[in-house]
């Protein structure tokens, strides 16, 4: 299989998929199973299936093992049947190396998928593109770079996601009827007993929608460039990539490339909310008009969006600059001196004064405006205790350009005075309401409240920006382990400058700490039984620790509690041994108090009981010589209730090794060696074989002719 050389989008979708994977992975050590993730795309008279594994090993592995896709018709006319009607929809493997061959050569998107699955080694390059990008996919990452560009590619064409075993088209559907698709890793081929979770989706002809138009379809026109934007969360789910296509008369369309647009910055943990593509633009005096289309990972492509059109417009390039400032005697009067180009002055129409107390975003406002092109200097007064200046140009094309800012504080590093009487209490449901008296300085800002839970240790600011009364509500966790809470408050003035901490108060929580619950830590099924290992509660006030059991092939599926002990102890030990092999079994622990609160259940875990130990089959076996008949007889008897399938015999003759001598049904209990010679001694071994391939016990006898 050739190397590929793919294009820039692909190579940086790569990277994100791998550095995503390595932050979700990196110090987690319990991993959740690997699930086969399906989803279910509707037509006319098609249902289509796509479904893909969620983890790079269990990937890899699966696509080996193949895929069992079947069917269960639930529901038909409005009614649910009395039995779901199963049909097997096939078992999917990716297509042989060969039959790739030939479409790899016309389709990225299929040589992208063959090299992840056939491919000898998987090196991403960058082709013919500017600035290219070298050595940055590891040997290490390899997994995860197949799993990241093959399902990228396989949602980009449908048709290559079914010649890799990852699609299936359902065409004998009706209206009438509701479906329940389920797909897993096919039995057959799974010898290793790989763990992946079965993939479910239910659908109906009935439940097909019209695609929906991309949302928010913006433009933003710049010098010579233009902004892109649109809404991209609601639609996550309905569209995979989009197209852009653009226009210079706003009738005739073209696309801006081969290449969808795709979202390379959605987490799990942090989901984008909107797409951003910048173009491009010849020169400003042009109209220019776009729109775009959502692409499904079935195929299909929705409506156009609106159109937006617009120009391009040179922007101001020059910003101003504050190079000094100058305060009065009098504390109040302020000089400001800027800068800016003097061959720039023709690009604007005057300046502006910008005022904030914070220097926030959006809290400046203009305290002096038209000021002419050729002033670089201005008087003022102070406004107020920390004041942040700007001076802005405003340029003819309704755009300007903002100088930093800069600040301008009258001297003042007094602190207000500390907050007083502070008071707090904690209610049931574990709000806290605290209260104090009020500072009555005149550039008092506000305050801020602080919080600690254990008693010495330095508490934390609460408080993002500063409140003007003297009350805080807070909520704190009655459930944590902390029995108290602690809190002081500063205040703070508009020059920043902040008080000392009050006296602070501490707070008991009501009673209602339930402990917490003891964790497995280790588990095994060993000589018939099942042994288990648990840490033990951390709660100081446990006083017994409890196992429950469910035997989940039992009728009843009654919980137990089959050890329970009062020893607190750091960990603990028990071996089950009232357990049936072959059967399963469901765990939890629970922990109780000195006050009778009882924890969580711990994490429940289902264990199966599997005895590997050699069954005794082969009862009362006996031998004698019977030389009236020249031969030896050997007979025996088989333990009740066990399905042999048949009997293996070797023979030794003393000196020499032992050879297989025959095979025997599972219902023969005797043999007859004629092939024995007078004065030799004869060794029989004697071997059953089970129909369900549990291990026996090889029985032995010797009998001298």
């Amino acid at each position: 299989m050739k190397k590929l050389h793919i294009l820039y989008i692909l190579l940086l979708l790569s990277i994100l998929a791998t550095s995503q994977l390595q932050a979700q992975n990196a110090g987690n050590y319990d991993l959740p199973t690997p699930t086969i993730r399906v989803k279910v795309g509707i037509q006319k008279d098609k249902i289509f299936l796509r479904w893909a594994v969620d983890e790079p090993v269990a990937w890899q592995k699966a696509n080996k093992i193949g895929f069992v896709v079947k069917r269960y018709t639930y529901m038909r006319d409005g009614k649910l049947l009395p039995e779901s009607e199963e049909k097997h929809l096939g078992i999917f493997l990716p297509k042989p190396e060969k039959d790739w061959e030939e479409i790899v050569e016309t389709n990225d998107n299929a040589a992208i998928v063959a090299q992840s699955l056939y491919g000898e080694d998987f090196e991403v390059e960058m082709g013919n593109q500017p600035q290219g990008l070298e050595g940055i996919v590891n040997k290490s990452q390899e997994i995860e770079q197949r799993f990241a560009f093959a399902l990228m590619a396989a949602d980009l064409d449908y048709d290559v996601a079914v010649l890799a075993g990852w699609a299936y088209t359902d065409t004998d559907v009706k209206e009438n009827e509701k479906y329940l698709y389920t797909v897993e890793l096919s039995p057959t081929n799974n010898a290793n007993n790989l763990i992946i979770e079965q993939g479910k989706a239910v659908a109906s002809l009935n439940d097909r929608e019209d695609l929906p138009s991309p949302l928010g379809f913006i433009g933003i026109y710049q010098d010579k460039t233009v902004t892109l934007a649109w809404e991209y969360l609601q639609l996550r789910d309905t569209y995979t990539a989009y197209f852009i296509e653009k226009s210079e008369d706003g009738t005739t369309f073209t696309s801006l490339g081969d290449l969808p647009v795709m979202n390379m910055n959605d987490k799990p943990d942090r989901p984008a909310t909107g797409m951003i593509y910048v173009d491009s633009l010849a020169q400003n005096d042009q109209n220019y008009s776009y729109r775009i289309r959502g692409k499904t990972i079935f195929g299909e492509y929705g409506p156009y969006s609106d159109i937006v059109s617009g120009r391009g417009k040179k922007t101001l390039e020059t910003t101003p600059r504050i190079k000094s400032f100058d305060i009065a005697q009098d504390n109040e009067t302020i000089t400001i001196n800027w800068e800016f180009l003097q061959e720039a002055e023709k690009d604007i129409n005057s300046f502006e004064l910008l005022h904030s107390e914070t220097d926030e975003k959006g809290s400046y406002k203009v305290i002096k405006d038209k000021i002419p092109v050729k002033d670089r200097s201005l008087i003022t007064k102070s406004i107020s205790p920390s004041n942040y200046f700007k001076i802005s140009a405003l340029g003819k094309n309704n755009d300007h350009r903002e100088s930093f800012a800069a600040l301008v504080q009258p001297d003042d590093n007094t602190p207000p005075a500390i907050p007083i009487e502070l008071k707090g209490m904690i209610d049931s449901t574990g709000v806290v309401r605290l209260t104090w008296k009020p500072n009555t300085e005149k550039d008092f800002a506000g305050y801020h409240v602080f919080r600690g839970i254990r008693e010495g240790e330095e508490l934390v600011r609460l408080t993002a920006q500063a409140i003007e009364i003297p009350q805080y509500i807070d909520s704190v966790q009655l459930e944590n382990l902390n029995s108290k809470v602690y809190y002081y408050v500063t205040a703070i003035d508009h020059r920043k400058n902040q008080s000392e901490s009050s006296k602070i108060v501490e707070l008991d929580k009501p009673d209602k700490l339930r402990p917490e619950a003891p964790a497995f830590i280790n588990y095994k099924t060993e000589d018939g039984m099942i042994q288990l290992s648990w840490t033990k509660s951390y709660s100081e006030d446990v006083v017994i620790h409890k196992l429950y059991r469910q035997a989940l092939d039992d009728p009843d599926r009654r919980w137990l509690v089959v050890y329970e002990s009062k020893d607190i102890k750091s960990t603990y030990e028990y071996a089950d041994k009232n357990v049936i092999d072959d059967h399963r079994y469901k765990y939890y622990l629970l922990a109780v108090d000195k006050n009778g609160l009882i924890s969580d259940k711990s994490q429940e875990i289902t264990l199966r009981n599997i005895d590997l130990r050699p069954v005794d089959v082969i009862k009362t076996l006996a031998g004698f010589a019977n030389k009236d008949k020249n031969m030896i007889e050997i007979n025996w008897s088989l333990a009740p209730l066990e399905k042999v399938a048949e009997i293996i015999v070797y023979r030794q003759k003393e000196g020499d090794k032992a050879t297989l001598w025959g095979t025997f049904s599972g219902g023969q209990n005797f043999l007859e060696d004629k092939d024995v010679q007078v004065g030799e001694k004869y060794t029989y071994l004697l071997k059953a074989m089970l129909k369900d391939n549990r291990p026996t016990t090889t029985q032995k006898i010797t009998v001298d002719y």
